[in-house]
């Protein structure tokens, strides 16, 4: 038996055996550490992504905690302009200025975003721009620094917005 063996092997038969035998084993190997390599690429992959969520993540806390904080003193400001309104606009001021109804109706036209009232083209435009509008000077001035108020604190949205689209850009865009 062992001298039939040595002999199988020692033929061309034997040698196409062995070598088909060497071959699947060679390949099971390769096909082995081709897995190990594309298991090892996607790991990091996964972990360069965990690392750039991570930092994105961290961006966003950053901008965030500065647009509350600017948030927050941007109110405080406005509110503390209001609240000095009478010391600066004085009830003799009120008394001795008198605030158009033009003026008034010009002034909510451009707060709307609407366009220029019709009234202006009408015959007694003039006399209605003079009339006394019933709106305190004080009032007129309060309603101008809340509007000021709330365009810094869009102002402040959108230069917060930028930077934290360029800081994730700037995370996303590193290698």
């Amino acid at each position: 038996m062992i001298q039939r063996i040595v002999t199988f092997f020692g033929s061309w038969q034997g040698y196409a055996v062995c070598f088909a035998v060497a071959f699947a084993i060679g390949f099971g190997g390769a096909s082995k550490i081709q897995s190990l390599r594309k298991a090892a690429a996607e790991t990091k992959t996964i972990t360069r992504t965990v690392y750039r969520e991570r930092e994105q993540a961290d961006v966003t806390a950053s901008v965030e905690s500065k647009a509350v904080a600017a948030q927050v003193e941007i109110r405080t400001i406005t509110r503390t302009i209001v609240e000095k309104v009478p010391v600066y606009v004085t009830a003799e001021a009120d008394a001795a200025c008198v605030v158009p109804r033009g003026a008034v109706v010009l002034l909510n036209a451009a707060a709307a975003g609407d366009p220029l009232p019709k009234s202006a083209s009408e015959p007694d435009a003039a006399a209605a721009n003079a009339e006394a509008s019933g709106v305190a000077l004080s009032r007129l001035v309060e309603v101008t620094a809340e509007n000021y108020g709330s365009y810094q604190s869009v102002a402040r949205q959108l230069t917060d917005l930028q930077d934290w689209i360029r800081q994730q850009q700037a995370v996303t865009n590193r290698r």
